[in-house]
This record gives C-alpha cells, structure tokens and sequence, in this order.
C-alpha cells in the first residue's frame, strides 16, 4: 500500500494514483488495487472525502475512464481516515487536515492540480487547501459543502451524540469499545444524510465505522474524536484568506439536500468567492440527495469533465 510519510506531522498518509479503471470500480476495504505511474502530459485532479470515509468513496470517479483517460487521478485518506495513521493530537482543525493533506501533495511534487471536495469536511478542506496553495490550485469543485459554520443547536445536538459514542469507552459501559446502534445511526445520519437513495451506503457505513472506531480505547477513540469535532466545531475559512483563490470554482449540490446544504448554505460560499476567475456557479442535481458522488456519480463525472475542460481551456 503506498504512503506518504509526513515526519514532522508523525503521519502516513495513504493515498492511491491512477489506479486501473475497472479494476478499482470493484474495488473492496479488503481488495485495494495499486497505484500506476504518473501520466506525463495528462492534468491532476485531485479528491478530497467527506467525512468518515476514504479512498473507496471514490469508486465511481477513480473507476470512470473518461476520467481516467484525461486526468492523473489522485486520491488519499485524510488525517484520522480510512488507512491514514499519526500521532496522537492534543488540538486539531480541518485547517490543520488541510494542512495534511497539503504536506502529502507536496511531496507528491504535482506542478499543479485541480480540486474536488465532497461534504462539509472534504469541501472545508479543500477550500483551506486553496488558499494556503492558491498558486497550486487550477480550479476548485465544491460538492455539498454546508453552511460555513454549523449553526449553535446543531452544535448541541452533536455533542450530545459524541457522548452517546463513548458509552463504552474509557472504562464506561462494558468497556468494548462498541457504539450503540441509536448513536451509530445519529453519526451515520450526520455524515451521509437520511435520504433512502444512500441507505445502502449508510448501513456500509455503520459497518465500517463501528471496525475503524468502535474497537476499545486508544487510538480507535482519539481518532473518531478529532474527525467529528473538527467538523462540528469548524469556524468559517477566513474571508481575506478565501479572497486569494483566484481559480475558477464550482459549487454543487443534490436539489433534494434541504438540510446539511441547502441552496442558502451554497450561496454563503459563492459570496465568499470574490476574486475567483468567472462566475461562480452553483449546480443543483435534480432528485439528488447530499453525497452526489455516491448518488448521481455519471452526471457528476459529466460535470467534472465539462467544467475542468473550460476551467483549463483558460490556463
């Protein structure tokens, strides 16, 4: 398995470039397929995850060849995800999970790349990781990336969660480590939306949750700690900051998405976007709900493809 070690952060950061189309369409937890060498001649584009998930959310993008064949695609598990493994933290923020995921890309060496982030924390990401490295920075995919900030109740009623997920943790409970199906269902809900078009996805998602996590203490706790708070404690990515992204940007969104981003959340974003080359644009898919990568992946890819061939076009 490839990875990036990042010394000064204590990180591995694993990642996965240009794998085989069809193959990496199938691919499982347990059946990752290997890089391939980087296509000289050929832009990057690069995926950021929404939260809890990692380089096997991206199926459907990685496994497209019309992606493939014009891109060099790359994708990685962020801090605290997926095969991704640090340190200990005693404070972190998705400004610092840019800065992770920025540290990988450098030693990647890309001359430049284009970015698409899915969720509040793959958009957040995204978003730190383009104003930190403007000059880097082609063009800029946001998909459902939620209000700027969540909203006081919101915050409230997830911290309540976070303490249902410790229920038998650190001593407590039986001290299995193991989530409750209730505070399972609140996570999952949380990270991926209620819509039954993902049920399938979800219940994945309990699964693998519940193995990431939910096994006794430790390292298991730490993690799932810094990956909720860092998403719902999240302050907005300065405006002077976001004033230095000067690359095209795309705002996307399931029409059917009216409470993690609805279309209020998405306009907040494209004000924010002062100094981006064009318009900004926002795209509702129609009947979509919020992780459009996983729920409407062809017209997404479509959507990649038109908007970087006008965005590079213009290089």
């Amino acid at each position: 398995m490839p990875f990036k070690r990042i010394d000064y952060r204590d990180l591995n950061m694993y990642y996965v470039l240009n794998p085989d189309p069809a193959t990496f369409a199938r691919a499982s937890h347990e059946n990752l397929p290997p890089s391939n060498p980087f296509k000289p001649g050929l832009p990057v584009l690069v995926f950021i995850h929404a939260a809890a998930a990692n380089v096997t959310s991206w199926r459907a993008q990685l496994g497209d060849p019309r992606l493939a064949n014009s891109f060099n695609l790359f994708a990685m598990d962020c801090r605290f995800s997926g095969w991704t493994t640090g340190g200990e933290r005693m404070q972190h923020t998705l400004e610092n999970s840019a800065e992770c995921v920025m540290a990988t890309l450098d030693e990647m060496n890309f001359q430049s790349y284009s970015v698409y982030g899915e969720g509040v924390h793959g958009c957040n990401v995204a978003a730190w990781l383009a104003t930190k490295r403007a000059h880097k920075v082609d063009a800029l995919l946001l998909a459902s990336p939620g209000f700027m900030s969540e909203p006081p109740h919101v915050v409230a009623q997830l911290q309540e969660v976070q303490q249902a997920l410790r229920v038998n943790k650190e001593g407590r409970g039986d001290n299995s480590g193991t989530f409750p199906p209730e505070a399972l269902e609140h996570i999952c809900a949380y990270f991926m939306g209620g819509s039954e078009r993902l049920a399938p996805q979800r219940e994945e998602m309990k699964v693998r949750f519940q193995q990431r996590y939910g096994a006794g203490a430790g390292s298991s706790f730490h993690d799932v700690r810094w990956l909720f708070e860092a998403v719902y404690n999240r302050k907005p990515v300065p405006q002077d900051l976001l004033a230095l992204i000067k690359c095209p940007v795309l705002i996307l969104r399931g029409a059917d998405d009216k409470i993690v981003c609805p279309v209020e959340a998405c306009e907040a974003w494209q004000r924010s976007f002062v100094n981006a080359k064009g318009p900004v644009g926002i795209h509702a898919i129609s009947s979509a709900p919020g992780l459009i990568s996983l729920s409407d992946s062809n017209i997404v890819n479509r959507i990649i493809m038109q908007f970087l061939q006008r965005s590079l076009a213009g290089k």
